[in-house]
């Protein structure tokens, strides 16, 4: 091929192309859309807050149930206050119930007085009768055993009533009363001791700060030691009359 049939050649395919090209339709791309923003709208109320009938219940309500709560919390506060001040109440006259042998004073009283009403109709009672009671009577109504006396021109009354655990210990529960109201109430445990019974007080149930039943058992508790005092000389010197009698200076 000579020099001049090919530049005729690249003229002619130059010339085809720029025609091509001229002669094919324009696209004009299209613009692109931007996304619009939904409309702004205003927050949805709901009804109980758009009629004033309805709102006004619901204030109300609110209103109420804080002073429902509020009214609790106060009463629980007074409640564990009160709770508080009555458990140091119990601890202190308890404490002092036990320093003062209260409890081991009522359970001698009743050791003691336990069988004046079925003695009270026997002819020499009065040599049993060492507490010089009167007014003397019993009675037992179910598991409750009780003794009534006068002193003065005071009735007083102890009952007691008896229990088993679970495994055959005994218990009891002995209360005093001042006038038909009772003052004071131990719990005590049950044993033998030389076939009679012996009481250990394990809690003070009741005690009140009123009347004179403190002094007035506490009296009869001395008169008891006394006597028994006075057994436990006799058997220690029983036989001093007799050595007195076989011997002399």
């Amino acid at each position: 091929m000579s020099t001049e049939t090919f530049l005729f050649l690249v003229l002619a395919a130059g010339a085809a192309y720029w025609y091509w090209k001229k002669s094919r339709p324009h696209v004009t791309p299209a613009p692109q859309c931007k996304a619009q923003e939904p409309p702004s709208q205003s927050p949805i109320r709901e009804p109980e807050e758009a009629d004033p009938l309805l709102r006004a219940v619901l204030l109300e309500k609110e209103r109420t149930d804080s002073a429902i709560s509020d009214a609790r919390h106060q009463h629980e506060r007074e409640l564990e206050t009160r709770f508080a001040d009555d458990m140091k109440l119990k601890e202190r006259l308890s404490k002092f119930a036990r320093s003062q042998k209260l409890d081991s004073a009522l359970c001698d009283l009743w050791k003691e007085i336990r069988h004046y009403p079925a003695w009270s109709s026997r002819d020499d009672f009065e040599n049993w009768n060492k507490l010089h009671l009167s007014g003397i009577s019993g009675s037992k109504e179910g598991d409750i055993e009780s003794v009534e006396f006068s002193h003065g021109n005071q009735r007083f009354k102890i009952t007691e009533r008896r229990w088993y655990g679970t495994e055959g210990e005994r218990y009891s529960d002995m209360s005093l009363f001042e006038d038909s109201e009772e003052v004071f109430a131990i719990s005590c445990s049950i044993h033998d001791e030389y076939d009679v019974d012996a009481y250990s007080c394990h809690g003070i149930s009741a005690f009140k700060k009123r009347g004179n039943w403190p002094q007035v058992i506490l009296g009869y508790n001395a008169k008891i030691q006394i006597e028994r005092q006075n057994i436990t000389d006799g058997f220690k010197y029983f036989r001093a009359d007799e050595i007195k009698s076989r011997f002399e200076e």
